[in-house]
This record gives C-alpha cells, structure tokens and sequence, in this order.
C-alpha cells in the first residue's frame, strides 16, 4: 500500500458537514487525513492540536486578479499584507489567482501576472511562503482567465523560481478538457499540491468515473509526485464515509 500517500480536506467543504470545533479536525485525523486548507484563524490551533497540517490560506485577487496591470497598485499591497498573515499563521503556502479575463489575450494576461509575481517573489521569499498559483475552471467561475492548465504552466516557465508554484485542480482542469494526468507528470516540478472531485458535480472521486482517476492516481504517484491529494469535493448525506472511501479508493489505485 502505498502508506506514503498524504490526504488534505479544505475546510470549506467539509467543515460542519463531519462535526465542528476539536471535534471536527479529530475525526479528520482519525480516518487518516493529515493536512486541512484554507481554515478560519480562530480555528487553526484546533486543527494543529488534532495533529493536522495547515496547508495554505486563500489570497484575494479571483476576479480582480493579477492580470491586468490596472490592478497591481490596490492588489499587491493586499497580497504583500497576506503572505505576512500566512507567515505569521506558520502556514507555507498562499494561494494566489489571475483574475477573469474580460477579453483580455492569454498572453497578455500572463505577462501581468508574471509582472505582478516577480514583484512579489521578494517578500515570498524574505517570508518563507510559497506563492501557489490555481488555475480554475471557467463554468462554475465565469469568466477566470487562468482556466487551463497551459496558463499557470506558461506562468510558472517564465518565473522559473521555487517561489512559485501550482495549485493544481484536477476537477477543475478536466472540466475543461485538459489531459490532466499527462499535463501533471509532464509539469510535476511546478505543482506543489493537488486538488481532486468528480466531474460534473464535484462529488466524491470514482475510479472509472468523468474523470478516469484510475488511470490518473498510478500515474502521476509513479512520476514521483508526493504532496497532498486535496479531497476538495462537495460530499453527500454521510460525508464521513464518502471521505474515508475516497481516501481508501486513492490508496489502492496508486498501489495499481
């Protein structure tokens, strides 16, 4: 088995759904989750005393992001101030967006954004927090630029610093008709952590569902990708089961 296999739950799906408070982040690690994303402040000492890992904390800029230069006076101020509160909350990572596109070109996109980055890499860096760009789809959010996996790709090349990293979605990319498992493996030095749910719902991940994760999971397991499989999905009724099922279904697809 492949014991080596880390589980993340963002608290936003899962949070009140298993339980609230101490008790919520215990069962998160009783069935064998290891980090939880995203988490309020006032509840990120309950998760570190169940033993959980806080992952990451959302930055601001989804729609009004990073690409377009018209936003970098309001905006770099707000991420600068984020990944103050993201060092000071002994978190590692800050995630970070392009922003919608408005019939902007790609390029031109990824040129601000890079513009944007590379004047932000100094207080990563000083910080010691690893700017983690998501790349979302663009149906269930309209209009977001950076809604293939070709963009953050093009992005990170062009920064070339371990300061920046992906976010990556496998939901969200093969909504749009990216070969996720292929774009991974080839772009593994890029991405510091996954997301994953079934398509299009964003349920519970299957097998041989939309998303084909038994042909995914062995794959990118073998590239030698060993981050945290974000379960970043809306669960049903009994959201405890579908969790620890998804987690024992990973497990023995990345043995396959």
């Amino acid at each position: 088995m492949m014991r080596g296999m880390k589980f993340s739950v963002p608290d936003w799906c899962f949070y009140g759904k298993l339980g609230e408070g101490a008790r919520y982040y215990t069962r998160l690690k009783e069935i064998g989750v290891e980090g939880v994303e995203m988490v309020a402040p006032e509840r990120r000492t309950l998760a570190r005393s169940a033993g959980l890992e806080i992952l990451n904390a959302a930055g601001p800029g989804i729609q009004a992001g990073l690409n377009r230069r018209e936003n970098h006076a309001a905006l770099l101020p707000q991420i600068r101030e984020s990944i103050e509160m993201t060092k000071a909350g002994g978190i590692p990572l800050l995630i970070i967006f392009s922003g919608n596109r408005v019939d902007q070109p790609d390029e031109e996109g990824i040129a601000n954004c890079r513009i944007a980055v590379q004047a932000l890499l100094p207080d990563a860096r000083k910080e010691g927090v690893v700017l983690g760009f998501e790349m979302l789809n663009s149906i269930d959010h309209a209009g977001y630029q950076g809604d293939h996996g070709s963009y953050g790709f093009a992005l990170a090349d062009a920064v070339d610093s371990p300061w920046l990293k992906l976010v990556y979605d496998i939901y969200h990319m093969e909504r749009m008709g990216d070969d996720s498992g292929k774009d991974i493996v080839q772009h593994l030095e890029r991405i510091a952590h996954l997301h994953v749910a079934q398509s299009p719902r964003r349920d519970a991940p299957r097998a041989d569902g939309t998303i084909r994760y038994d042909r995914i999971v062995p794959r990118v397991t073998k590239a030698g990708y060993n981050g945290y499989w974000g379960m970043e999905f809306i669960p049903g009724i009994d959201a405890i089961q579908e969790l620890r099922d998804s987690i024992v279904l990973f497990r023995r697809l990345a043995d396959g």
